[in-house]
């Protein structure tokens, strides 16, 4: 097990200039990192991810998530939210596996994920997280009240004595001079080729460095896409996202070409309200020919988040095809049942009240939330699948 006392020497090394591949450790511009596999033998070991959270995403998918939700009702393509190919992330594993030769890549939604050590020009200790995952590649670390979550303390209090910062306490200044010189240490170790399978609800992938070049390979699947529920929420399933952006699809193709110049940005309130409400019995129509009560429900859903109106027969209809005895013998899980009638009468009770006067939200359950909250509180994550509902209209 890596000492504390040799991890100091190693890092005040490293932010000095002193390289260090066999140890794991690169640096530059003042400060030093020191990357490390988990330590899963070690009870005492402070290797370890138990309780982080994501600081910040980088590389391909920096900014990913804020531009998405800035331009969620108009966004057409996810190419467009991309820095560059996301092919070229692929060489931090290259790097990684220079540093960590043993390290072993792919998983269920995680290709790597490594403990790093860090030293600033300020002297600034602590600890963190690199990984790619569900929501690229991602740097994490602790906040100051990470044992609310994890419920137990991570760390010995000898290894806690030698943290003075925390990386959540960055400005935006030293935030981006922290990633800079992140990026400029790793691009200055030579790559190694790698592989590994990475699997998420969208297939599995071959992704790695061979000969030097990053690849991507889709593996085939001789199984029939099936719909893959990871919450219990309105939208806690792929069919339900589908539905979602089939309505942002239906109403944003029903804008004038010359108004999509002028609001590039995003759709003031007003006008995707109007839209909403002069599409209406498009929207109810597509919803119809579903033959499914959870395009009526996620369509409740995208009424009220854009505060748009709601006529009292579709209400009626949403509240019908939401009501808990069509899923009642459906879910045997003790577990399962409490969470999913939690956030239908959630839901129902936003329906029931809602009067187009205001902008109501549901809770948003992500795969990628989901995930997180699991590792946070040192649950298993090789599974996050659930029971799928069956939301068929058979009358």
């Amino acid at each position: 097990m890596l000492s504390i006392k040799y991890l100091i020497k190693l890092i005040s090394e490293t932010a000095e200039g002193k390289d260090n591949f066999e140890e794991g450790a690169v640096g530059a511009n003042g400060y030093g990192f020191v990357f490390r596999d988990y330590d899963h033998e070690s009870k005492d070991s402070f290797i370890s991810a138990y309780g982080s959270s994501k600081l910040c995403s980088i590389g391909a998918f920096k900014d990913v998530y804020n531009k998405f939700l800035m331009n969620i009702d108009k966004l057409k393509d996810v190419k467009v939210l991309l820095n560059h190919n996301p092919k070229l992330d692929l060489y931090f594993g290259g790097a990684l596996k220079t540093l960590i030769p043993k390290l072993k890549f792919g998983g269920n939604e995680t290709l790597f994920d490594v403990w790093v050590f860090v030293k600033t020009p300020k002297d600034q200790l602590f600890p963190g997280t690199f990984y790619y995952g569900q929501s690229g590649t991602s740097i994490g670390g602790w906040t100051p009240a990470y044992t609310l979550f994890a419920k137990k303390r991570v760390f010995l209090r000898q290894f806690e004595s030698i943290i003075n910062f925390n990386p959540f306490n960055f400005s935006k200044i030293e935030l981006r001079e922290f990633l800079e010189a992140f990026v400029i240490s790793l691009g200055k170790v030579p790559i190694s080729d790698f592989e590994g399978i990475y699997t998420h609800d969208l297939g599995s992938y071959l992704m790695g460095i061979k000969s030097g070049k990053p690849f991507i390979e889709k593996i085939p699947s001789n199984r029939k896409k099936r719909v893959v529920t990871w919450s219990y929420s309105v939208l806690g399933n792929d069919k339900a996202m589908n539905f979602y952006y089939k309505y942002i699809s239906l109403i944003i193709n029903r804008l004038p070409q010359p108004l999509c110049k002028v609001y590039s940005k995003g759709l003031p309130d007003e006008i995707y309200q109007e839209l909403i409400e002069k599409n209406y019995n498009q929207l109810i129509e597509f919803a119809t020919r579903q033959k499914s009560r959870l395009a009526f429900i996620v369509l409740g859903l995208y009424i009220m988040k854009h505060g748009a109106k709601l006529s009292d027969g579709l209400k009626k209809k949403i509240l019908k095809y939401s009501s808990w005895e069509y899923e009642k013998d459906q879910l045997t899980d003790k577990k399962d049942r409490m969470e999913r009638k939690r956030f239908l009468i959630d839901f129902r009770s936003k329906i029931k009240n809602y009067n187009g006067t205001k902008k109501v939200k549901v809770p948003l359950y992500t795969v990628t939330r989901v995930i997180n909250e699991r590792k946070t509180k040192g649950e298993d994550i090789s599974n996050i699948w659930r029971k799928n509902i069956d939301y068929s209209i058979n009358e």
